[in-house]
């Protein structure tokens, strides 16, 4: 693990790719957008090149939401440095996967319990909140201007649920007052990236909450949003971001489990626990990964059986 800061790290490269995980949360966006704008300011002759699937609505308030590139568009020759935020595998980069592996230094920066150190550089603090908050301890703070604070301020916000997780921490508090020194409008910002739904999302949620289920003796609650529903609504993937969020918060509930179907028998998991179940553990069974209170993993087959194993190792920790 390296302790040097961000632009040690990088050294003299001038050609510089970021990138964070397919369908990126609040952390892949914070981060891969904290992390451009940090070296823009301190390299000022290197070229970055910041990538990510499009960023939803939420986060258009950001200052250079707009220099990411969604096209995944390579320079010919390979990169000097590819850095690689919030993936807790090589494969979670999608589309940068491979740029990643033909650049001449990668580097890996998360907070996944499950990652697998797939960089030659690996800086991984798997008892941060986010990303984000690992990305702070690699940046002169002094050096941290208001749009990188933003950014940053976001990614902890989004993983930490408005810093009520049990990954907030007494260090992720005092973070997040240093970056509101910068001169963050956090009610603005909360309200906006956070709590602010468009027609289409509102719709999702209200999708899915009508379809959930309570399973496991009212101990678990899972909901399925099928390819045709989201066709029917109008909906795209980054309108379901945060429903299961929202089945978290049921009464009596342990687990909450949503289910997107992304192809024929290929479905998106994402599990949320309120303490007693680790699904970290569970999504790493399916070959995914995540944190204690928050996994997922992606699996192909008949859904009714995959559904079957999941419950039974849910109630192994109930």
């Amino acid at each position: 693990m390296s302790s040097e800061l961000l632009e040690t790290i990088v050294g003299d490269a001038k050609r510089i790719g970021i990138s964070g995980h397919i369908h990126p949360d609040g952390d892949s966006v914070g981060a891969v957008l904290g992390c451009y704008l940090y070296l823009k300011n301190m390299l000022p002759d290197s070229e970055i090149y910041p990538y990510l699937e499009a960023p939803g609505r939420s986060f258009r308030m950001l200052t250079g939401i707009d220099k990411i590139r969604s096209d995944f568009q390579f320079p010919e020759e390979p990169f000097d440095v590819f850095i690689s935020v919030d993936c807790g595998s090589r494969d979670r980069l999608g589309a940068c996967e491979e740029a990643f592996q033909a650049a001449k230094k990668t580097v890996n920066i998360d907070h996944h319990i499950t990652n697998t150190g797939f960089a030659d550089v690996n800086h991984v603090e798997a008892y941060s909140s986010s990303t984000c908050e690992v990305l702070f301890g690699l940046m002169n703070p002094d050096a941290i201007d208001l749009p990188t604070a933003e950014a940053l301020y976001i990614g902890i916000m989004h993983d930490t649920g408005v810093f009520k997780y049990s990954c907030t921490s007494e260090k992720t508090m005092k973070i997040a007052g240093y970056l509101m020194s910068k001169g963050i409008d956090t009610a603005d910002l909360i309200d906006r990236s956070f709590y602010m739904k468009s027609f289409t999302q509102l719709k999702a949620l209200g999708f899915a909450l009508n379809k959930a289920e309570l399973v496991l003796g009212g101990k678990a609650i899972v909901s399925i949003l099928r390819i045709n529903d989201m066709d029917k609504l109008g909906i795209t993937i980054a309108d379901t971001e945060g429903i299961v969020s929202e089945l978290r918060t049921t009464e009596g509930v342990e687990c909450a489990v949503f289910v997107r179907e992304e192809a024929p028998e290929t479905f998106k998991f994402s599990l949320r626990s309120n303490g007693k179940v680790d699904v970290s553990v569970i999504s790493s069974s399916f070959d995914g990964g995540g944190h204690r209170m928050a996994a997922g993993f992606t699996a192909k087959g008949e859904l009714d059986g995959i559904l079957t194993q999941l419950y039974a190792m849910i109630m192994l920790q109930l």
